[in-house]
């Protein structure tokens, strides 16, 4: 790795779906990336799928998305390398079985959509928001990252139905089950199911089917007395019964979850600064 000589390799900071990503400290500046690093021979299938990635990922320049610096491919091993955001995975962030404090959830939320409004302007669906996928900077600013399943929906004004399964199955919409679908109500919800993980600490079901008992229930108003719900406060259960909703063309947008109450209100800080718990 020749292009390495004014970066040293310090740590691996996680798998992802093709390698390991590691992060490398520039000897001149300091300057600090992630880089992934893909085995093109274990993952022949890799190829067109990170050159699609890429392709997405370059088109994109928002303060909540993580920034592309730029690939490379050496024999049969290629490169990305990325923005690296120090304060790790918003997952990391939620307590199990507890979650965060409402003010929180509302400040992460309130960045996360941003992020989603701004991909969505360019027409582009994420498909795979969850709290791994949601980064934290030095001043836990939220930055969405991981473009694997992402796809371009809308080109010169026109929209198109999706039809590919995909995402992570316990944040997928049902719809996606069905198929085909439109693009940004599945984001909508993925981010629905990301609040209920930040105030609750734990996820709402396994899959948003038929079968699924906790499911059945949401849909038919008798959960109340169930976890997570029973966790959280009315407004915000006023809130997620909109997003949640399994009809997409009544689920809300994001300009109306930016009205609702819960979302525009002033959630004060109960717990005293957070423990380091490492």
């Amino acid at each position: 790795m020749d292009f390495t000589a004014d970066w040293s390799i310090m740590q691996t900071l996680g798998e992802g779906a093709y390698g390991e990503v590691k992060l490398l400290i520039n000897k001149n500046d300091g300057m600090a990336v992630a880089m992934k690093v893909i085995n093109l021979e274990e993952h022949p299938e890799a190829s067109v799928n990170v050159q699609k990635e890429i392709a997405i990922h370059r088109m994109l320049n928002d303060p909540h998305i993580i920034k592309y610096f730029g690939q490379r491919t050496e024999g049969s091993v290629g490169y990305i390398f990325l923005e690296y955001a120090p304060g790790g995975e918003l997952f990391d962030k939620i307590e199990p079985d507890v979650g965060m404090e409402s003010w929180q959830a509302q400040r992460y939320l309130k960045q996360l959509l941003s992020g989603v409004e701004y991909l969505h302007s360019k027409g582009i669906a994420h498909r795979d928001l969850k709290p791994e996928n949601l980064l934290l900077d030095e001043h836990d600013k939220l930055k969405i990252t991981d473009f694997g399943m992402a796809t371009v929906f809308r080109s010169r004004g026109k929209e198109r139905l999706l039809d590919k399964k995909c995402g992570t199955t316990p944040y997928m919409a049902p719809e996606i089950f069905l198929r085909p679908y439109r693009a940004e109500p599945v984001d909508i919800w993925s981010l629905g199911i990301v609040l209920v993980a930040m105030l609750a600490g734990e996820l709402p079901w396994e899959k948003p089917m038929a079968l699924c008992v906790e499911y059945t229930k949401w849909k038919s108003n008798d959960y109340m007395s169930e976890s997570p719900w029973k966790k959280m406060d009315n407004l915000a259960i006023s809130l997620l019964r909109r997003i949640l909703n399994p009809i997409p063309s009544a689920r809300l947008s994001i300009a109306k979850i930016k009205q609702h109450r819960w979302y525009t209100k002033h959630h004060t800080q109960i717990r005293g600064p957070e423990l380091d718990r490492s």
